[in-house]
């Protein structure tokens, strides 16, 4: 149970860490401390070692706390994300292409059918070109 608190405590002094920059922590934050309570937890299986394990636990908080404590976080969290323009399809991506219409104007049912005829086609001749999926025509 001793080793279940230590990483508890390790984690939430992290996630403190990330709240008081103004960002949720980031999975990779989280991920290595896991790792690493999870390898102590293993090595808490064998019975000699459970005292030196959960102790290492705690000192491994210890150490987070020191890190932590009375320092202001130098890290750049990018949080909030900036925003995406409305012709935008993905984040960070380029965007759309303009309609084939007059600007404003919605594009015809023919329009939109021959541009979704054109991008399947074009998604079909990618994924035929991958390693193993030469079967798809």
């Amino acid at each position: 149970m001793g080793l279940f608190f230590a990483w508890a405590i390790g984690e939430s002094i992290i996630i403190y860490r990330w709240v008081k920059k103004g960002a949720p922590p980031a999975p990779g934050a989280l991920l290595l401390p896991s790792a690493l309570f999870l390898s102590l937890a293993i090595l808490a299986e064998y019975q000699p070692a459970r005292a030196t394990a959960t102790a290492f636990a705690y000192a491994v908080d210890l150490a987070i706390l020191v890190q932590v404590v009375g320092k202001d976080p130098s890290v750049s969290t990018g949080w909030p994300p900036p925003k995406m323009q409305p012709t935008q399809i993905w984040p960070g991506g380029a965007s759309a292409p303009a309609t084939a219409g007059a600007p404003g104007k919605a594009p015809t049912p023919a329009q939109r059918a021959a541009s979704g005829a054109s991008n399947s086609s074009r998604i079909i001749k990618i994924i035929s070109e991958l390693p193993g999926f030469g079967f798809i025509k």
